[in-house]
């Protein structure tokens, strides 16, 4: 798996306009083959950073992704930012669940 996360510092004047672009940007992920999931919402520490996230199947459906058009709309919001956002591209090699926690916890 392989995620797009992305921190967006907004002024609280745009912070609805951006909301709405980042839903338009998800909205076009979700179509794309590949992408599992994806979610905006809002930091709980900081309501004017905006916390948007998509998970793909693999490095290269991401890299489909990155490359088209539509990116450049995710691209200009960063561009537009009050403050710098940060982006991470994370490449998971594993993810487990409760039944990982239940063997730790068996062995403790």
């Amino acid at each position: 798996m392989v995620q797009l996360y992305l921190r967006l510092p907004t002024a609280e004047s745009q912070t609805p306009d951006v909301v709405r672009a980042l839903s338009r940007v998800m909205v076009s992920a979700q179509i794309d083959r590949g992408c599992d999931h994806a979610e905006l919402a809002r930091d709980a520490s900081d309501a004017s950073v905006l916390i948007y996230v998509e998970d793909w199947e693999d490095r290269e459906l991401l890299e489909g992704r990155i490359r088209s058009e539509r990116f450049g709309a995710l691209l200009r919001l960063m561009e537009a930012c009050s403050a710098a956002p940060r982006l991470e591209l994370r490449f998971v090699s594993e993810v487990q669940g409760l039944e990982y926690v239940a063997s730790v916890r068996q062995t403790s």
